[in-house]
């Protein structure tokens, strides 16, 4: 009962009229589309103070974009990323904004005469960044992308707060896309939001929470997806600027060891697999230290329908719920 919990119709209807709830549907105009890749905007910082904020949101949206397009993400090894990082970089420290036609015709006429110590067509000869460019026109060319540029910009302080100064609800829906379109949206979102937050000041208030529904895939142990490390970076980073992060998944065992450990609050439910209890406590051992495995262990086994065990930061003993 909702009510009994202190959350009854009054409140409801509080919130319902203090707040505009909005439900995004990038690649779709079911709900409200959002333009994700319409415009490579430059985010109007200062280079020499915000160099690697600026470098981070690059590499995140050129790994997204080669997921998309099925091409190797790699920011170290990939030369698709490294040619299309450095584009990027070069319009956005001269204050260019971009869109992906641009940056494909850049391609085929770079700016640029070196890449590292070499020649650019030693590093990456014509013929190849034609093969490239092809690729990526095929993606702009198919009658499905069009819904990728479309809508409202993607532009983080539009998604919290309504022109009129409501604070917004914003749903980014994701159920409708393919596994490597939503990475591609994850990663474009957070790293866009990374960057957002880094020109904030510091805070012990909360600004904004980031609610992720299910993570599985997007921060897995061993493999590095792109969207990977700006969750991390959420993770490690967030409080301190002011905003908070919930992640949720059926499965811990699919989620990396360095996100579990920064996690200062944790609502167990019932779990599937003894690996995946395993990790939750081994997990619990590596943020604070002094666990009782065996206490853990038989309170998560025990655990009914819809019950849940409450660990927090500023309390040694689990609560149930």
């Amino acid at each position: 009962d909702l009510a009994g919990d202190g959350i009854t119709p009054e409140r409801i209807a509080r919130l319902r009229d203090n707040t505009e709830f909005r439900i995004y549907t990038p690649g779709s105009s079911i709900g409200v589309p959002i333009n994700v890749l319409g415009s490579l905007k430059a985010p109007g910082l200062d280079w020499q103070d915000s160099a690697e904020t600026i470098r981070d949101e690059i590499e995140g949206l050129v790994s997204g974009i080669l997921v998309m397009a099925d091409l190797d993400h790699d920011p170290l090894t990939s030369k698709e990323h490294i040619l299309l990082s450095n584009l990027v970089e070069h319009a956005w420290k001269a204050g260019q904004s971009l869109d992906l036609p641009n940056l494909i015709g850049q391609i085929l006429r770079p700016p640029l005469r070196r890449l590292g110590v070499f020649e650019l067509d030693t590093f990456f000869p014509e013929k190849e960044r034609t093969k490239l460019a092809m690729r990526l026109n095929g993606l702009v060319a198919s009658p499905s992308f069009a819904e990728w540029i479309q809508g409202e910009p993607l532009e983080i302080d539009s998604l919290l707060r309504a022109p009129d100064g409501r604070p917004r609800a914003t749903i980014v829906y994701l159920s409708h896309l393919s596994d490597s379109e939503r990475v591609f949206v994850v990663t474009l979102l957070l790293s866009k939001l990374v960057t957002w937050m880094r020109q904030q000041s510091g805070t012990s208030e909360l600004r904004a929470l980031v609610y992720a529904d299910e993570v599985m895939g997007l921060a897995p142990p061993t493999a590095e997806p792109p969207s990977k490390r700006p969750i991390l970076t959420l993770c490690k980073q967030a409080r301190a600027h002011g905003v908070g992060m919930v992640l949720a998944t059926q499965n811990p065992i699919d989620l990396d060891y360095k996100l579990m450990s920064n996690a200062g609050t944790w609502m167990v439910g019932r779990l599937q697999t003894e690996r995946d209890k395993a990790r939750i406590i081994e997990a619990f051992r590596s943020a604070s230290g002094e666990v009782d495995v065996s206490e853990w262990d038989a309170r998560i086994s025990g655990l009914g329908k819809r019950q849940f065990v409450l660990k927090t930061a500023r309390s040694a003993q689990p609560e149930l719920f």
